[in-house]
């Protein structure tokens, strides 16, 4: 089966240089049609020349740049469209973009992809797994996905600005997917059973100025590159910082992503 740079469409072969890409990626004829697209939006959108050089960057930095996109295209043709990319927050740190919502309320977004390589031991990481592939060899072992979960939010608080909505979305890239064991998720923000030892982090108004975690990923579906999401609320928010009703809405569906543009499925193929 073909895959890599041989496969790149016509937009990502005249914008982007694949040669520090180590990997076989793009994949499949799927993900180089989803990249198309991404290009096509972040060109529409004005941000093409900022996001190329990470693009063209080595694995880690390029994935990172398409959940990016990911999550700011799937938003954006669900109804919440981008209006200003880069805003800015709190202690002089910026996001990734606000996004409008249908109460005319906007949104500031910050998109976290944490990585498999963050879940190895110390010993491995002194081995060198990290610069193995992902999958190569007896990866079996506990999972605990609530503790980077709420590592992911620790790093981004500092920037979420009390006088307007935040969201975190997580796109991982862990062995064991966020999205494949949302009671995870729900045991990182919503847990008040002192048996796992932590308490979750939407327990309490600790974290006030957080509306909401989204968990995001892309997936290879029945008609090409699939985007999934799912949002949790933080029922102690402060007032000013509570997501809009028409965030949650997000969980009735899942929305497919494609060169094609945007195509809907649903609910219950959502998982």
């Amino acid at each position: 089966i073909a895959s890599g740079s041989k496969l790149l469409g016509p937009i990502a072969r005249r914008s982007v240089c694949p040669d520090r890409w180590k990997d076989k990626y793009p994949t499949s004829p799927d993900h180089a049609k989803e990249l198309d697209a991404l290009l096509d939006f972040a060109d529409e959108q004005g941000r093409l020349l900022h996001f190329i050089p990470r693009l063209e960057s080595k694995a880690a930095q390029r994935d990172e740049a398409l959940d990016e996109l990911r999550v700011a295209y799937w938003l954006h043709h669900s109804g919440f469209p981008v209006v200003q990319w880069d805003p800015p927050g709190l202690n002089g740190r910026v996001g990734e973009y606000l996004i409008s919502t249908p109460e005319r309320k906007n949104v500031f977004v910050e998109v976290k992809s944490p990585g498999w390589e963050g879940e190895l031991p110390d010993d491995e990481h002194k081995a060198g797994r990290a610069r193995q592939p992902k999958y190569g060899g007896d990866e079996g072992g506990a999972v605990a996905n609530w503790i980077p979960l709420q590592d992911c939010i620790e790093r981004a608080y500092a920037k979420f600005d009390s006088a307007q909505p935040n969201l975190l979305i997580v796109a991982d890239d862990f062995h064991f997917g966020l999205y494949d064991c949302l009671d995870h998720v729900e045991l990182a923000l919503y847990n008040t059973d002192k048996g796992y030892g932590m308490d979750g982090y939407f327990t309490s108004p600790v974290f006030e100025n957080l509306g909401g975690v989204g968990v995001f990923r892309a997936i290879i579906g029945d008609r090409g590159v699939e985007y999934e999401f799912r949002v949790f609320g933080n029922p102690f928010a402060l007032p000013t910082a509570k997501l809009p009703s028409s965030i949650f809405k997000l969980n009735e569906k899942a929305v497919r992503a494609t060169h094609l543009g945007i195509m809907s499925r649903s609910p219950e193929s959502s998982g």
